[in-house]
């Protein structure tokens, strides 16, 4: 009986640490994601902030 118990306690912790280890690769998905948009977004914003200066400066 108390083998058993062993048993299923083993599986149980197992089952544990690979749903915990799943949780971490969605993250780890997740955060990369919005590290790329995030990047996407500045490199946008500081290449319209560029030429924004260039058509200040031709205006001027």
């Amino acid at each position: 009986m108390e083998n058993l118990e062993l048993q299923e306690n083993g599986y149980i912790m197992s089952s544990i640490d690979e749903y915990f280890e799943i949780l971490d690769q969605e993250a780890q998905k997740r955060s990369k994601m919005v590290a790329k948009s995030l990047t996407k977004y500045l490199k946008r914003v500081h290449s319209e902030t560029k030429f924004d200066k260039l058509k200040a400066s031709a205006v001027n």
